[in-house]
C-alpha cells in the first residue's frame, strides 16, 4: 500500500514538472507588473469589494499585460505574438 502511494506521488510529481518551460525575463516581467502603479490600484480598489472585483478582472487582466509588454520592450525583447488585444470601453 505504501509502495503504491509513493509511486503514485512521485508520479504526480514527474508529471507536474513536465510543463512548459518559463522564460526568465517574462517570468520576471510578469513578476514587477504585480508592482505597477496601475495595476496595484486595481488590486487596492478590489480589496473587500467583490462586485468591484467581478467588474474589474477584465481591466485587471489588460493592465497586467500592458505592464508585462512595457517591461519585456524595456529589455528589448519582442512580446509573444503580433497583435495586441482589443482593449475594452
Amino acid at each position: 500500500m505504501r509502495a503504491a502511494f509513493a509511486f503514485t506521488f512521485a508520479l504526480a510529481l514527474l508529471l507536474a514538472g513536465c510543463g512548459a518551460p518559463e522564460k526568465p525575463d517574462e517570468a520576471a516581467c510578469e513578476r514587477q507588473a504585480e508592482n505597477n502603479p496601475a495595476v496595484h490600484e486595481l488590486i487596492i480598489k478590489g480589496l473587500g469589494n467583490p462586485a468591484f472585483q467581478a467588474e474589474s478582472q477584465q481591466s485587471l487582466a489588460l493592465a497586467r499585460r500592458q505592464a508585462t509588454l512595457a517591461c519585456l520592450r524595456s529589455r528589448g525583447l519582442a512580446p509573444p505574438g503580433g497583435v495586441e488585444p482589443r482593449r475594452p470601453g
